[in-house]
């Protein structure tokens, strides 16, 4: 059944670490897969722990996290989300690069802002043969005034803290080997947002849209087709070789 394990990765640019869980095949994996977590979640999610359980069942290394900020990992160094997130996810993907266990190509996984965190670190490292995003917003407009004006969602971040930027993936160009799900349903990022995502990327992509999905993909048949498209789309992602990175103008 593979092997879990947690632990804790160090964190290059402050003095805190990034709680995480590494999820094992039986064999050597075929690849790895960095799974990141929505902006109010965690590792603990059940839709990343459904996730990283099947890519393991389908042989890839997988590890969860929390970033900065979430769940058991510290508060987050800086004063904006994005570029504090961005070192956090960049961290994560040099430990998994320098891990014995990783022997075949690494690919991204992220839901919500997860996904949105996880195009902009695959259109900057070559490494990133491929990624999954699932119900990621094209713009951060609206949570960047969320921010400035619910007092439950400035109470999580520390004093001044602001989202930062680019606040849309508008200057995005030609990254490949992206999957982009979305839900007809979701409450929180209207499934348009992911097509403007798709338009904007190089092939192989692909666009699936959930006619009975919410944000958290909560309805079981719709989550267990979304991991399976999550699975095949690493699979076949992670055999190719290298391609040169997305760019932002």
């Amino acid at each position: 059944m593979g092997v879990e394990k947690r632990y804790h990765i160090p964190v290059a640019h402050g003095p805190g670490r990034l709680a995480a869980i590494l999820h094992l095949p039986d064999g050597d994996p075929r690849g790895g897969v960095v799974c990141c977590h929505g902006m109010l979640s965690s590792k603990e999610s059940s839709k990343l722990a459904a996730v990283a359980d099947a890519l393991s069942c389908a042989g890839f290394g997988a590890v969860r996290f929390d970033f900065s900020g979430c769940g058991e990992s510290g508060s987050p160094e800086g004063g904006e989300l994005i570029a504090s997130r961005l070192q956090d996810l960049t961290t994560v993907i040099d430990h998994v690069l320098a891990e014995p266990w990783l022997k075949g190509g690494l690919g991204l996984m992220g839901s919500s802002l997860g996904g949105y965190l996880s195009i902009l670190a695959a259109a900057r490292r070559p490494e990133v043969r491929a990624a999954v995003c699932w119900a990621t917003p094209y713009d951060l407009r609206k949570i960047q005034a969320a921010m400035a004006s619910q007092e439950p969602l400035r109470l999580r971040f520390p004093p001044g803290f602001q989202v930062g930027g680019p606040l849309d993936l508008s200057e995005l160009r030609g990254l490949r080997r992206v999957l982009v799900m979305q839900g007809w349903r979701d409450e929180t990022v209207p499934w348009a947002e992911g097509l403007s995502i798709y338009e904007r990327l190089g092939e192989p992509r692909r666009f699936m849209l959930f006619e009975q999905a919410d944000h958290r993909f909560t309805d079981e048949g719709c989550r267990e087709l979304a991991i399976r498209a999550t699975v095949d789309w690493l699979r076949h992602g992670l055999k190719t070789g290298l391609t040169a990175p997305g760019r932002f103008c």
